[in-house]
């Protein structure tokens, strides 16, 4: 019911995807039965690879609970995407070589990058050698030990990779939107694979607890 309304959430469509990848072997194991009814049944499963694959391809193999959390979408779906997020994973080599950089050109070798989420990007000098900040370095912030600045370059990529993160939810959520739709519209195709699985098990569970309790097929006799 919550494909045919758009209400599924990423869950829901690993949940579909992996139930759906079931489905080849059960046909597979039904054709192979010597009874007809079970034949006959597996000739009607779809067995809906085209969906499955789909799903398998778009999807992260662990997706969160909500959509806003992000990683909902697999690496290789979206070119887009996929450049967005070396933008945003690559900050740490990027403050890494800035610090080496910057360290070798001011030689002060207790020079630190780095990152809070409340000021963003900063470069950090002891107090004992802030004579020697170079004259674009643009204060940030004051500490009791220390001085933080920033620098066009640094706000640059502080801008950037806050960038690249809202631009990250804001395609992965119509991304989602696009994979909801399109299977959504394969809900008829879902609920008939859903009966014949209902079907299926019926007949399973019957089975069971014939072999259980000892039941036995009756002969007929009409000539009394």
């Amino acid at each position: 019911s919550k494909l045919g309304t758009g209400r599924v959430t990423p869950r829901d469509l690993l949940g579909l995807a992996r139930s759906l990848s079931q489905l080849p072997a059960v046909r597979e194991a039904l054709s192979e039965s010597t009874a007809p009814l079970l034949v006959d049944l597996g000739g009607e499963i779809d067995a809906m690879e085209d969906v499955c694959s789909f799903l398998d391809r778009a999807l992260s193999e662990d997706p969160p609970l909500a959509l806003a959390d992000g990683g909902v979408i697999r690496a290789g779906w979206s070119d887009e995407l996929d450049e967005l997020r070396t933008v945003r994973d690559g900050a740490r080599d990027f403050i890494a070589s800035l610090q080496a950089r910057e360290r070798e050109r001011t030689g002060i070798n207790s020079l630190k990058v780095g990152f809070n989420k409340v000021f963003g990007y900063y470069i950090e000098i002891t107090r004992a050698n802030v004579g020697r900040a170079p004259e674009e370095y643009v204060r940030k912030q004051t500490l009791a030990k220390a001085e933080r600045y920033f620098t066009p370059e640094l706000k640059q990529w502080e801008e950037k990779v806050f960038g690249a993160e809202d631009r990250i939810l804001n395609l992965e959520t119509a991304l989602f939107g696009e994979l909801r739709q399109r299977v959504g519209a394969e809900v008829g195709r879902v609920q008939e694979a859903g009966a014949r699985a209902a079907a299926l098990d019926v007949l399973a569970a019957l089975a069971e607890v014939a072999v259980r309790r000892g039941y036995v097929r009756p002969e007929v006799h009409t000539g009394f």
